[in-house]
């Protein structure tokens, strides 16, 4: 992580707790880089507020700190938002599901197509299974029908 990086990774933290003083909130927050190009913040609160139900929160919240990197720090990062944890707890899921997915399509030789899923979903699973020297993925469809392909790697 770069000094750059490190600076804007304290300021969305400072930025969010500033926020939620405002609005007379006090959650734990956890801001760390998922990836060179993700920062994932949870938010952890127990007032009804942050109810797991709070998505279009998370969302809109994704946004300001995506601009405030993009326009204080040049930095152009994928921003997840999670609240105590969902986000995390299901990309996990995922990722599991991903590498037995891959499994199975090594040891039956085919290609498996994943049921449609949300953008952040799919590159989820993409991520999980970059590295992999069996299998290679690939998104197909359009909308809400797009879903991801896993297919054994040609030798």
């Amino acid at each position: 992580m770069t000094e750059k990086e490190g600076k804007a990774e304290r300021e969305v933290a400072s930025y969010l707790e500033g926020f939620f003083e405002l609005i007379g909130e006090n959650p734990g927050l956890e801001v760390e880089a998922k990836s060179p190009d993700e920062l994932y913040v949870n938010i952890q609160g127990k007032s009804d507020f942050f109810s797991e139900e709070r998505e279009k929160l998370a969302k809109s919240l994704s946004v300001l700190v995506k601009v405030l990197l993009e326009r204080q720090y040049d930095l152009d990062k994928d921003v997840q938002i999670d609240i105590n944890g969902v986000k995390l707890s299901r990309r996990k899921s995922l990722e599991r599901f991903a590498l037995n997915a891959a499994e199975r399509a090594v040891s039956k030789g085919k290609k498996v197509r994943l049921n449609p899923m949300p953008p952040v979903e799919r590159k989820w699973i993409h991520v999980a299974l970059s590295d992999s020297e069996d299998v290679e993925t690939y998104s197909v469809g359009e909308g809400d029908d797009r879903r991801v392909i896993i297919k054994p790697k040609e030798e």
